[in-house]
């Protein structure tokens, strides 16, 4: 197994602008990452961007940063080093995966209860 039980999917979402080959191909833009249940913690992610190189920039970005702690540093590093027409997306992609977390981790712990 690539992935340890403990782990869960997240994935966020967000409308590319209009002038991104993004919003041409898929109409949308996703961030799937594979996430410590526990600690927030990003072990792994992907999107679907058009070009390798950004899928790899974006993981570096996001790779051992914690979906739950991290937020403002990863926005931060967003702003201050992904220029790109989905700069925008890529925040509201995160932002909304921090929601389904959220949400994911309380209702794992209603399961287990």
């Amino acid at each position: 197994m690539k992935y340890p039980e403990n782990t869960i999917l997240i994935v966020g979402q967000a409308k590319p602008s209009r002038e991104d080959a993004i919003y041409h191909t898929h109409g949308e833009f996703y961030i799937s990452m594979v996430v410590e249940a526990d600690s927030g913690r990003i072990l792994d992610i992907e999107c679907n961007t058009i070009l390798d190189v950004t899928r790899s920039f974006v993981a570096d970005l996001f790779i051992g940063k914690s979906l739950r702690d991290d937020l403002e540093l990863l926005e931060r590093n967003i702003r201050s080093r992904y220029f790109a027409l989905t700069q925008r997306p890529l925040i509201a992609c995160m932002k909304d995966a921090h929601q389904r977390y959220l949400k994911a981790v309380v209702s794992r712990c209603d399961t287990h209860r």
